[in-house]
């Protein structure tokens, strides 16, 4: 019986996943509308990242939202991309200098 309970909870999550997120996209605050990236977008099909990113340009379209505000956060991709590109540098030895300072290998 509790096979069939867990069964049946992944049955109704996976179904959650693969919901019509565009109906809900006049619903989004401007921050979501402006990092689509931070909801499940990136685990859906390349066709429902398409229309929800054709939703979404619409939404901001008829909010006239252009982000401009938001311009000094860093998207999470970046954000990684420069952990990993510092812990690279830092198992190669590459030398890091310093303001005035001389360089230093972490």
């Amino acid at each position: 019986m509790k096979i069939l309970n867990i069964l049946l909870i992944l049955l109704l999550s996976a179904c959650s996943l693969n919901a019509n997120y565009t109906d809900s996209i006049d619903q989004l605050n401007d921050f979501d509308l402006c990092f689509p990236e931070s909801g499940g977008i990136s685990v859906l099909k390349i066709n429902e990242k398409i229309a929800i990113q054709k939703a979404i340009i619409k939404e901001k379209a008829k909010r006239n939202l252009t982000c401009d505000g938001y311009s000094n956060f860093v998207s999470g991709e970046e954000n990684l991309k420069s952990i990993n590109q510092e812990e690279m540098d830092r198992k190669l030895g590459k030398c890091r200098l310093g303001t005035s300072k001389p360089c230093r290998y972490d």
